[in-house]
């Protein structure tokens, strides 16, 4: 029989968005030039906060999720494995190699180009 026990419990904060003011909200790129400088400047004022006025803090630190993007179309960034730059199913063409994005033209254009790999072959050039 299963038995299930909750253990490892934590409170978490999470800040208000930069735009929102309490009685209005605006989008965080109007509140801020540098959003993700500006939220862990301000998450890490709350953790001070936290530390200096609540009883019983264990440990309080700054915590955040890494998010990978394109720089061209914005998409999330994704790039060939191991695996998949061994598989001909799954290249660009014959020079394709691990690392390699899979996104867009141009991210493919510029990885390769940083690593003097041939181009892209498109469709009818020799």
């Amino acid at each position: 029989m299963k038995n299930t026990a909750r253990e490892d419990y934590r409170i978490v904060i999470t800040p208000r968005r930069l735009g929102d003011l309490g009685w209005m909200s605006i989008s965080d790129r109007m509140a801020s030039s540098d959003i993700e400088r500006d939220t862990r400047e301000r998450c890490e004022e709350m953790a001070e906060q936290v530390k200096r006025h609540v009883d019983n803090v264990g440990s309080v630190e700054v915590q955040f999720t890494e998010v990978h993007t394109c720089s061209h179309c914005f998409l999330t960034w994704e790039e060939l494995t191991a695996e998949e730059a061994a598989n001909p199913s799954t290249w660009i063409d014959e020079h394709s190699v691990e690392g390699e994005p899979v996104c867009c033209d141009k991210a493919i254009a510029e990885f390769r180009t940083e690593r003097g790999i041939p181009a892209e072959q498109q469709d009818g050039a020799p």
